[in-house]
């Protein structure tokens, strides 16, 4: 019995994974990529690399996408030779990409002029979870192709849940995102308290998983200064764009919706500076020669 094929662009920090994930799983994995060396990791892994997009939609029926930002996906389907041109009717693009829900909408309002299936499927979980193919991925779009694309799912997540219609999935992510930063902006000013005493941070964060202040951040300390030094875009301005877009794309959403949120709004001043003292203090341990690409 073949193997079904299934399409993914944009192979950076979490992409990679998620495809090593997938031909665990025993897909056909066709990878594409501004750059093809960025995709070695998946190559020797035993993906194949798509040298266009047309040669990715003439062989895939499903196609997971995980650029960077709303501009990156925007091009990839909009500009020439992108996928709304190219993708054959019928065709399931699963956008992985932590996105304005807006974005999504709009998107969606151009496949369903041309017969194509848009998903929103945003994880989270982060680079290492995403090797072990434990992802929770927070779905927006028509339930049944959710359900058709239940091999892709399983091969990448511990769970896929279906929040609703289409755009639930990116809006569910800018909770998520907001909680998730919001506890690591704390956790972050918590350590200066306990650097200023003396307090060793590992010991603080490892002890505070058992107290009311239990938290992911607190679990897996220390991983976001990796992946601060570690991360594709490391060494650019970037980096900081890439991490602090999302608490901005909260207060967009927030507009729109007439919310108020103030401490994401003071959050989304803070990520950077704060970032940039982490780097700081775990340079020694974590820091590596940069390495720049366009997609994550």
């Amino acid at each position: 019995m073949s193997k079904r094929t299934v399409g993914f662009v944009g192979v950076g920090n979490i992409g990679t994974p998620m495809v090593l994930s997938m031909l665990r799983a025993d897909l056909d994995v066709l990878v594409r990529d501004l750059r093809k060396d960025q995709a070695a990791e998946c190559l020797a892994a035993g993906a194949r690399f798509a040298e266009s997009n047309a040669q990715l939609c003439e062989e895939c029926e499903t196609i997971g996408v995980a650029v960077v930002n709303d501009a990156q996906l925007n091009r990839l389907f909009r500009d020439a030779g992108g996928l709304l041109e190219l993708a054959k009717p019928g065709t399931v693009l699963i956008v992985h990409s932590t996105v304005l829900p807006e974005t999504i909408l709009a998107l969606g309002k151009e496949c369903d002029a041309r017969g194509l299936k848009l998903i929103d499927a945003q994880v989270s979980g982060g680079d290492l979870r995403a090797r072990e193919g434990d992802l929770a991925v927070m779905a927006g779009g028509d339930k049944a192709v959710i359900d058709a694309n239940r091999d892709y799912f399983d091969a990448i997540s511990r769970r896929t849940e279906h929040m609703g219609e289409l755009g639930l999935g990116a809006a569910t992510k800018v909770a998520i995102q907001m909680m998730t930063f919001g506890n690591w902006l704390a956790a972050m000013e918590a350590m200066r308290v306990a650097r200023a005493h003396g307090i060793d941070e590992k010991l603080l964060a490892d002890f505070a998983t058992d107290t009311t202040s239990d938290s992911w951040v607190c679990q897996v300390w220390g991983n976001y200064d990796r992946l601060l030094h570690n991360h594709p875009l490391t060494g650019s301005e970037e980096l900081f764009r890439f991490f602090d877009k999302d608490l901005f794309n909260a207060l967009l959403v927030a507009r729109g919706k007439d919310l108020s949120l103030p401490f994401t709004a003071a959050g989304s001043q803070a990520l950077e500076g704060a970032m940039r003292e982490r780097m700081e203090l775990s340079a020694e341990q974590y820091a590596k020669p940069a390495t720049q690409v366009r997609s994550a």
